[in-house]
């Protein structure tokens, strides 16, 4: 009897400790394999192969991805749902599109959400690594260590400024969406809003990289200063230094 085919759901093609994280979304098993075999050759990633949109959502939530490469007909969630996610929540993610549609079809509509570089069918593997090494160079627009992310955002609020932060700690990855000053949305893995912000602000030692860009969906209504002093006794009462009421 045949061995069973590995399961294409969640695939690591290369050691796990990589420098750099692609993630690839494809449907297709013959494709899967062609990419488990011939993405080996890049050096320096770790790879990570889901099936549709909502598996690479879910990495995306837990994973610090520098490289997102996506077939755009696939079923659950398709490429086009994803890149628009991608554009609004993970702005600095460079995005490039695998698809057999023809440009009549598609009408560039992933580049107006948002992706890099659109790449026809089939793709010749060379011309691949050679794009997810040139996307994977592109600088975030500021790399912030050593000041504390409360400080940080009042900073960013007296100057009004419009970002998407990623903030990286052993607790996970975490997304604030900053609007002309304004923290206005939040997410880290299921939670999303207050709950997620609360979370993230009361992490220590954190890494912290910025997009000029802001497109997320407001959520958050109250002020910043609010904000910042709820995280505050939040993370005293996670803590233990106060007794809820």
């Amino acid at each position: 009897m045949a061995a069973p085919e590995e399961s294409p759901q969640v695939a690591n093609v290369n050691a796990p400790n990589g420098n750099k994280l692609l993630l690839l979304a494809e449907d297709d098993r013959a494709t899967q394999n062609l990419f488990r075999a011939g993405l080996r050759k890049l050096s320096g990633y770790e790879v990570i192969i889901v099936s549709n949109g909502v598996e690479a959502l879910e990495v995306l939530k837990e994973r610090p991805v520098n490289v997102l490469v996506t077939d755009l007909h696939m079923p659950i969630m398709d490429g086009f749902e994803l890149i628009s996610i991608v554009y609004e929540r993970y702005p600095h993610i460079p995005v490039l599109v695998m698809t057999g549609l023809a440009e009549t079809t598609h009408q560039n509509a992933p580049m107006f959400l948002g992706a890099l570089c659109i790449l026809p069918k089939p793709v010749k593997l060379a011309v691949l690594i050679d794009q997810i090494r040139e996307a994977g160079e592109r600088k975030p627009d500021g790399v912030i260590q050593g000041i504390p992310l409360n400080s940080l955002l009042q900073l960013m609020a007296w100057e009004r400024k419009s970002c998407t932060i990623v903030v990286e700690s052993p607790q996970g990855i975490g997304m604030l969406y900053l609007q002309e000053g304004d923290l206005i949305h939040a997410g880290f893995k299921e939670f999303e809003g207050l709950d997620a912000a609360y979370k993230i602000l009361g992490w220590t030692g954190s890494r912290v990289e910025f997009t000029d860009v802001c497109r997320a969906n407001k959520t958050i209504k109250i002020p910043l200063t609010e904000v910042l002093l709820n995280a505050a006794m939040y993370k005293d009462l996670t803590n233990g230094a106060l007794s809820p009421s």
